[in-house]
């Protein structure tokens, strides 16, 4: 048996907790010299699928400029990452359910 469903599992719970780190980095928006934090999508889902681990390293976001009192949050970058994580969640979402209404279809014979 595959193991797409483990995978999509796998991506909804990192799509979690980086919309948790980056509700965290709008939140601190101003606060002053606070540094925006995420992780690395692609190797937390590498580690997270082959090591079934399920806590992530977090970085410091990589930014354009801090502003004048150290903070590195850029909202316009926050909202287009969350944008971007909330399309993988319901991507992962529908391709999750797609497989499980295949699954019971086999079950059921097809029917």
């Amino acid at each position: 048996m595959d193991n797409s469903i483990k995978i999509l599992e796998k991506i909804m719970d990192l799509c979690t907790y980086r919309q948790k780190i980056l509700a965290s980095n709008i939140a601190n928006a101003d606060t002053p010299g606070y540094k925006a934090k995420d992780i690395n999508f692609k190797e937390e889902l590498k580690k997270a699928v082959e090591d079934g681990t399920s806590s992530f390293e977090i970085i410091e976001s990589p930014t354009t400029m801090p502003n004048r009192d150290g903070n590195t949050v850029n909202i316009e970058v926050e909202m287009t990452k969350v944008a971007e994580t909330m399309l993988m969640y319901n991507t992962a979402t529908q391709l999750l359910s797609t497989r499980i209404r295949m699954l019971k279809d086999a079950i059921k014979g097809g029917r």
